[in-house]
């Protein structure tokens, strides 16, 4: 009878242990997902972005290999030619500069900073989770 009672108490305690672990394991769980939308939502910002980021990148080359261009041929002019290709080059390189400016504007860096917040407010908790069972 005695046995009986002891087995039923160890029992007791392992399934009250493995419900603890079932609770840990999905509170757990809610946190991955939790985390997997915020990283999912975070690169689809991200995402959205590279094109825009692209296109710079792209008139930045041009720029670049405009201005390259222009220091080969300042470097075989004489002093009068310099000073036309100089102005010139001043024009064209303002230009391009208005035109990348636009194109830096148009990127929401604000979006991006709220999404790299919210990620790290979910982070937080998981980490401080984590650091508990240290």
């Amino acid at each position: 009878m005695e046995e009986n009672r002891e087995m039923l108490e160890l029992l007791t305690k392992i399934h009250k242990t493995n419900r603890l672990q079932a609770i840990i394991s999905s509170i757990l769980c809610v946190f991955a997902l939790a985390a997997a939308v915020c990283c999912i939502v975070i690169f689809a910002s991200v995402y959205e972005m590279l094109p825009q980021l692209n296109e710079i990148i792209g008139q930045m080359e041009v720029v670049l290999g405009n201005l390259e261009q222009t220091t080969q041929q300042l470097a075989a002019l004489d002093l009068q030619s310099m000073v036309q290709d100089v102005d010139a080059l001043v024009a064209t390189g303002q230009q391009s500069l208005e035109q990348t400016m636009a194109k830096l504007d148009t990127i929401d860096l604000e979006t991006l900073n709220r999404a790299i917040k919210d990620l790290a407010a979910v982070i937080e908790p998981l980490a401080r989770f984590f650091n508990a069972f240290s």
